[in-house]
């Protein structure tokens, strides 16, 4: 599957976007802080209307 967003932006990364989006913290400065470009932080943010998405589980029995 496709991942979202720039090439580069790893899971941890990710998470740190949302919580810092979660609290308060507006693009430009999420974007210092995880020293990606704002246009990067907003693709996330807009793919999911601006809510975090629900960590996948996998399956019980799925293997």
């Amino acid at each position: 599957m496709a991942r979202l967003g720039r090439p580069g932006m790893s899971d941890e990364m990710k998470a740190d976007l949302w919580r810092r989006w979660r609290s308060g913290e507006s693009i430009s400065v999420i974007s210092r802080q995880i020293s990606k470009p704002p246009g990067s932080v907003f693709t996330v943010l807009k793919h999911h209307g601006g809510i975090a998405p629900v960590p996948r589980k996998a399956r019980a029995g799925s293997r």
